[in-house]
């Protein structure tokens, strides 16, 4: 600071020696310092300081000339400019050079005839509020076309005008307003149309005093800004309407920065994570998410981030309290006129209690299944189970019989019985999710396994076939059992006759196609686009859940299910999954 204080007095001694008026501005551009030249054409020591450029000096269009507003009057001005550095900071000057005046006696109509054509308001008062002189606009404003409104007060045409009476009551409060404060007021008047309307104008209103400090003129420049204003007031109520939407919905709506940080939050925030907004906002939500969402989240944040387009995700936030509550957010991207995304909208709900029923459909499907496996599991179970009896009956009977050699026979039947309980317990236990590195292979050769005595019972072979190279992927074990379940017992309740269903598994573009042919009936193709519908089947006793079900399965694990069918020939189902 006390750099830039001995940089400002230098500059100072040096603007003084100029023979130009140069105004020095701030980066904030509000007056830094002027010169002595300066003051001696504004004959004002104070009247600039604190303001900013524009409300002293009047650019026109071609940014060369230019008004400059002074206690004393206009005075018309030449302006150029440039930069000066101070320290680490770059301070603009103006360079103000005085043009001959242009109003003498014979160039006085020639003037008037250019403030009549303008189509802005343009008048002159008197020290006691009197008009010298008030434009063609005036006139017709105030539905005095023609009228002379010279020696007239704003009190006179209150009279004359009933229709606008508080309009020329607001002026003589605000031109007394004027000359108290003895420097140049920018205010916004109203005039009210006969067609209900309410026109506005932006006003400057500049005092000017004699030498003796009594009051000379008041110069009055109004310019009309009804459009603007209306815009502003639309675009106020509109922006109240969506803040009151934003503010009442249960979703919780929120904006953020490219990286994610949040610029906004709906009060929903607190009934759906227990925290107020405030605790979030000028943050990304990461710091709170399930770091099992964490690659999801941030896939859908980069894909928003490649241009306009909307993304739906769902995720797990913590809540306060220190629980994960699941949520779904439909974002989209906003971007500017050259296509650069400059923020992000999202629209934030919780879908716990969806989760949950769709947790409680997967184990009723997979109840479904162990139900119908129930009878061929049991035909498989007796089989061990008379070799058993057979045996304990001849050791009965036979006191003397070396049981020795049946010993490991029987043994080998209990493991068979346990090894079908096992899996099927395994099917229809309820387990925790738990992605992991997964082999297809051995996942093919459990259900080929389990789904083996229905096999034999319906006439069925399952003949498998996989590449012996095919790599690990991640995945819920359990989840893609019950899916290759589904498919597997479709085929065979689609072959009434028995037949032969192949299971063949190879790597196609990054992903593991494994598909499950069967020699059916096939299904018709008005049908098969309807296929993973909600309660929608082929089957006589089917309830439609369990192809619905697997698809939202395959979804969660960024692979999908393909059909291909040909009635007669039987159908092909392609589990593809990325690796």
């Amino acid at each position: 600071m006390e750099a830039i204080t001995r940089d400002m007095k230098y500059i100072q001694n040096f603007i003084d020696q100029l023979s130009e008026a140069v105004v020095l501005v701030a980066p904030s551009m509000n007056v830094a310092a002027v010169n002595q030249h300066f003051l001696e054409l504004t004959e004002d020591a104070v009247f600039f300081k604190g303001k900013s450029i524009d409300e002293i000096v009047l650019r026109h269009k071609d940014g060369v000339d230019g008004t400059l507003l002074t206690a004393k009057g206009f005075i018309s001005v030449k302006v150029s400019e440039g930069l000066l550095p101070v320290k680490e900071d770059f301070y603009r000057y103006f360079i103000l050079k005085e043009q001959p005046a242009i109003v003498h006696s014979c160039q006085e109509p020639l003037l008037k005839t250019l403030m009549n054509i303008v189509p802005d308001f343009i008048g002159i008062k008197d020290g006691n509020g009197r008009f010298l002189f008030a434009n063609e606009f005036v006139g017709k404003l105030f539905e005095l076309p023609g009228f002379d409104f010279t020696g007239k007060t704003d009190a006179d045409l209150a009279e004359i005008k009933p229709f606008f009476r508080d309009v020329f009551q607001y002026c003589i409060e605000t031109d007394e307003q004027v000359w108290q404060a003895k420097e140049i007021v920018r205010c916004e008047e109203f005039v009210p149309a006969r067609d209900g309307r309410t026109r506005f104008f932006d006003v400057y209103k500049i005092p000017v005093f004699n030498p003796d400090g009594s009051r000379k003129n008041l110069l009055v420049f109004g310019r009309e800004v009804t459009e603007k204003i209306e815009s502003r007031v639309l675009l106020e109520e509109s922006e109240a309407r969506y803040r009151l939407l934003a503010e009442n919905a249960m979703d919780m709506i929120t904006t953020h920065t490219m990286d994610g940080t949040y610029t906004y939050i709906s009060p929903a925030c607190e009934t759906l994570l227990g925290r107020k907004a405030e605790e979030l906002i000028g943050k990304s939500g990461y710091w709170i998410l399930h770091p099992d969402d964490e690659d999801a989240a941030r896939k859908g944040h980069e894909q928003l981030l490649e241009g306009p387009c909307t993304a739906t995700v769902q995720f797990r936030l913590q809540h306060k309290e220190g629980h994960f509550v699941w949520l779904e957010t439909s974002c989209k991207s906003i971007a500017d006129d050259t296509g650069n995304v400059v923020e992000i909208i999202g629209v934030t709900r919780d879908i716990s209690e969806r989760k949950k029923s769709e947790e409680m459909l997967r184990q009723s499907d997979k109840l479904s299944i162990v139900g119908q496996l129930a009878a061929s599991v049991a035909h498989e179970i007796r089989n061990p189970l008379t070799s058993l009896k057979g045996f304990i009956q001849l050791f009965q009977e036979c006191e003397q019989l070396d049981a020795a050699n049946y010993y490991n026979i029987m043994h080998k039947e209990l493991n068979r019985i346990d090894q079908i309980m096992g899996q099927l317990l395994l099917l229809a236990k309820p387990q925790a999710k738990s992605y992991k590195k997964t082999s297809l292979r051995e996942l093919v050769e459990f259900v080929e396994t389990l789904l083996q005595p229905e096999a034999l019972v319906q006439n069925v072979e399952i003949q498998s076939d996989l590449c012996e190279k095919l790599p690990l992927i991640i995945a819920e074990e359990n989840e893609l059992k019950q899916v290759l379940i589904n498919v597997v017992k479709n085929a065979m309740d689609s072959m009434e006759k028995g037949g032969i269903i192949s299971i063949e598994g190879k790597m196609i573009d990054d992903c593991i196609h494994v598909t499950v042919k069967d020699q059916g009936c096939g299904i018709p193709a008005d049908r098969l686009a309807r296929l993973g519908e909600p309660f929608y089947t082929t089957k006589e006793k089917g309830t439609g859940l369990g192809l619905m079900v697997s698809s939202k399965i395959m979804k969660e694990h960024k692979g999908e299910l393909k059909f291909h069918s040909e009635e007669g020939k039987g159908t092909t189902v392609s589990m593809i999954l990325p690796v």
